[in-house]
């Protein structure tokens, strides 16, 4: 059975101008651009691969136990 919006998604993909998906396009990339920018200028010191997991990793078992975070 299709989602709900599928048929949506369907005609958004097919309907629109190849203007509009080109400015949603170059939209997209300019946000994603900022976000990538933004997290290089962050100021706060970065942490490792392991210990980001690690900390995920007792998030992950706090939600499992119910726990709040």
């Amino acid at each position: 059975m299709p989602a709900k919006n599928d048929n949506a998604v369907f005609l958004m993909r097919t309907k629109m101008s190849e203007t509009q998906q080109q400015l949603n396009k170059e939209a997209y990339d300019a946000w994603f651009r900022a976000q990538v920018q933004a997290s290089l200028n962050d100021p706060r010191p970065s942490i490792s691969d392991e210990e980001a997991r690690r900390l995920f990793a007792i998030k992950r078992e706090k939600l499992r136990r119910g726990e709040k975070l």
